[in-house]
Parts: C-alpha cells; sequence; structure tokens
C-alpha cells in the first residue's frame, strides 16, 4: 500500500494505482476503503471495466445487493462478454429474491465462457430455489464434468437428490464431497440426513458426530443428531443434544425437549 500511495502522490490521475491499492485494502478487509479507491480508478478512467467489477464485489460482500448490481452492470456496459460480471450480478440479484434475473445473467456467463464451473453451480443452486430439481441436477452434474474435484457441487447435487427420495445416490455424492474436502462439515450432516431417510440411525449418527467434531457450532447436526438417538432409544443422549442445539440457537430444539419428557 505504501509504494501504491508514493505512486499515487508522484501521479495523482494514476488510476491503475488506485485500483491496485483498492485491492490491497480489499485483501485486508478494509472494503469502504477499498471502495473509494475504486471510486476514484472508475472516475479517472471511465471505461475501466475492472473497477466498476471489483467495486460491485466489494460492495456484495457489504451485503450492498443493489448498489453492487449497478455496478456490474457499468462493467457490463464497458466489456459486454464480461462472464464474471454477469455471473457476480446474477448472484446479487439471487440474494434479492430475483430469481428470474439471476437465472438470466448466469446463463449469459455460460453462453460467454462455458468453462467457469462455478457458474453452472449457481445456476443449479438457483433452480433448486426455485424447484426445478432436474434442471438443477443437470447443471451440477455439468459444473462436476469441467471440474471434477468440485466438491460443494458434489453435496449441492447430493442435496437435491437427498430431498427428492434418491438416498442412496445422494449418499454417493455426499461420499465423494467428503473424499474430495474431509474438513467439509456439511457434507457429514447431509450424508447423516440420507442415512437417516434410510433408517441407518446409527451410520447418522456416525456422521453428524463428525460433523460436530469439524464444527462444534453445528447447530442443526445436534439437533438431527439428538433425533437419530432418539431413534436408537438414546434418550439421554438425545436431550444433550437438543439442548446444546437450543443454545445455539435453534429454537424448535426445545420442541423435541419438551416432548421427550
Amino acid at each position: 500500500i505504501e509504494d501504491f500511495n508514493k505512486a499515487i502522490e508522484l501521479q495523482p490521475d494514476f488510476p491503475r494505482a488506485y485500483f491496485s491499492r483498492g485491492q490491497s485494502k480489499q485483501s485486508l478487509g478494509e472494503l469502504e476503503n477499498a471502495i473509494s479507491d475504486y471510486s476514484m480508478a472508475a472516475e479517472q478512467d471511465k471505461n475501466y471495466a475492472q473497477a466498476f467489477y471489483y467495486r460491485g464485489g466489494a460492495k456484495f460482500l457489504l451485503k450492498d445487493y443493489q448498489g453492487a448490481i449497478v455496478d456490474f452492470t457499468s462493467a457490463i456496459n464497458v466489456k459486454s462478454d464480461y462472464a464474471y460480471a454477469y455471473n457476480d450480478r446474477g448472484s446479487a440479484k439471487k440474494m434479492l429474491e430475483d430469481f428470474d434475473g439471476a437465472i438470466a445473467d448466469y446463463n449469459q456467463a455460460a453462453r460467454l465462457d462455458n468453462s467457469l464451473a462455478f457458474v453452472f453451480n449457481n445456476i443449479g443452486s438457483t433452480e433448486k430455489i426455485r424447484k426445478n430439481y432436474e434442471v438443477a441436477i443437470e447443471n451440477y452434474t455439468a459444473a462436476i464434468k469441467l471440474n471434477p474435484e468440485y466438491y460443494m457441487a458434489f453435496n449441492n447435487r447430493g442435496s437435491i437428490r437427498s430431498e427428492i427420495g434418491q438416498y442412496e445416490e445422494a449418499i454417493a455424492d455426499f461420499t465423494k464431497a467428503i473424499e474430495l474436502n474431509p474438513e467439509y462439515a456439511y457434507a457429514f450432516n447431509n450424508r447423516g440426513n440420507a442415512k437417516f431417510k434410510l433408517k441407518d440411525y446409527k451410520g447418522a449418527v456416525e456422521d453428524y458426530s463428525k460433523a460436530i467434531e469439524l464444527d462444534e457450532a453445528y447447530a442443526y447436526a445436534y439437533l438431527n443428531r439428538g433425533i437419530a438417538k432418539e431413534m436408537l432409544r438414546d434418550d439421554k443422549g438425545a436431550i444433550q443434544d437438543w439442548e446444546k442445539a437450543f443454545s445455539l440457537g435453534i429454537a424448535a430444539a426445545q420442541v423435541y425437549i419438551q416432548q421427550s419428557r
């Protein structure tokens, strides 16, 4: 940052220096200061697509989704084939629950660059919200084909398969996600849910326990493990898990506690 400060001091009309200093500030978590530098870069060079794009990204992180959309749109107006800007504008629209708009932007990003696995994952996640499950599965599968080590896409595809009752297939996806990232607590919890549906309560408890081992504050894993323990007639263990889930903010756990007494 000091080098960029010096460069700007020597040449105040140096948009690249403002942009690079903004990137450095953003890497340090100084989002508001980064936005100021991106703004200076964009003001000095109205065709600086990256400055608009990065400013949009910083606004997104600050949950200013509408502001992010404005900036991503400015980036696209300068660079019409900016696939990343379309993708990120889609994500901002998704956060505002404009799912149709999000899908339109993700699809345009995919048309511009069909090698971006995360774009297809984003389409899948949005189609899941719209309950277009088969379309979602197709897009997660496309993401996996592009990146066979994309553990989140395996987990996401497994979640849909579990939701539509394809529990064995879901378990296979969650297992693959775990193989790719053994520290991924969500996949252990989700695999536990699928095992529970198949009445493999012992296997479910083992997976929930692993999720908790990886994330001691994973409230839903405690809730779910309590339910599985109840099915194994471990009432004391179930209550202990529900009490922990309740202490971590899961209000529904209180219902299970009351019903068990």
